[in-house]
């Protein structure tokens, strides 16, 4: 059941994106329906911050789950601990954003990456404690996952995924 949702969202979203325009393909997150509610009371990223933050167009889908190293320092030398949404990604640059959706579920949350990972085959992406609450997925462990990264308006980077050798954007 699990697979199916995922395969029909991410079918749904590829259908959605086919009728864009070429330069519409990023979207700003300042809209009130791109930005859920609930991201801010979840210790996501402020409404200022978001209003100059857009999707690359590029999305990944796999597998996320959650580590408690709260008090360890990450990789990028913040200190991860349960107030903030950071996420752990192999080849995103240290800091960077992404926006995170629970294919199980729809709930989405903005993070920081902040740290390397995972290291553990098969996952795409490590969430703080924070994140994982946000996205309602502590109690299960992994959960399926969409991972788009976002770019600021300000310093147009982009974002790349490293894989084997390759880069994809």
């Amino acid at each position: 059941m699990r697979r199916l949702l995922g395969i029909s969202l991410a079918c749904l979203v590829t259908s959605a994106c086919a009728d864009r325009p070429e330069q519409s393909t990023s979207q700003d997150l300042g809209e009130a329906a791109s930005v859920p509610p609930a991201a801010n009371a979840w210790g996501g990223i402020p409404d200022p911050c978001c209003s100059r933050l857009h999707t690359t167009g590029t999305t990944l889908f796999g597998k996320a789950a959650w580590y408690n190293f709260v008090g360890k320092r990450t990789t990028s030398g913040e200190i991860l601990d349960t107030v903030t949404a950071t996420a752990a990604h192999r080849s995103l640059p240290l800091p960077s954003y992404a926006r995170v959706t629970n294919l199980d579920n729809g709930r989405s949350i903005i993070v920081k990456i902040n740290d390397r990972g995972p290291f553990t085959r098969g996952r795409i992406l490590d969430l703080s404690p924070r994140a994982a609450d946000a996205l309602d997925m502590k109690r299960a462990g992994v959960a399926a996952v969409a991972l788009e990264p976002l770019a600021d308006q300000a310093s147009p980077s982009i974002a790349v995924f490293r894989t084997s050798g390759s880069a994809v954007m």
